[in-house]
């Protein structure tokens, strides 16, 4: 039987709640692309989505990058 470890994965509205995220231990994170993200409305912008992908790899963090059709 393999063990797999389980990740936790938060949602990320915006770069200030995927840094809290972060901060309060997700593995993971994931956040909605510009004009494709189910949120169009919190208007994550590129510069936003690659602020938070420094980040999380200062912690080893994974970041999810939603589009939806």
């Amino acid at each position: 039987m393999t063990v797999r470890k389980i990740e936790l994965l938060s949602p990320a509205k915006n770069l200030a709640c995927g840094i809290e995220a972060i901060n309060h231990g997700a593995d993971a994170v994931y956040i909605g692309a510009p004009k494709f993200g189910a949120r169009a409305a919190a208007g994550n912008s590129l510069e936003d989505i690659t602020a938070l992908i420094a980040y999380a790899h200062l912690y080893h963090v994974r970041v999810y990058i939603t589009l939806n059709t």
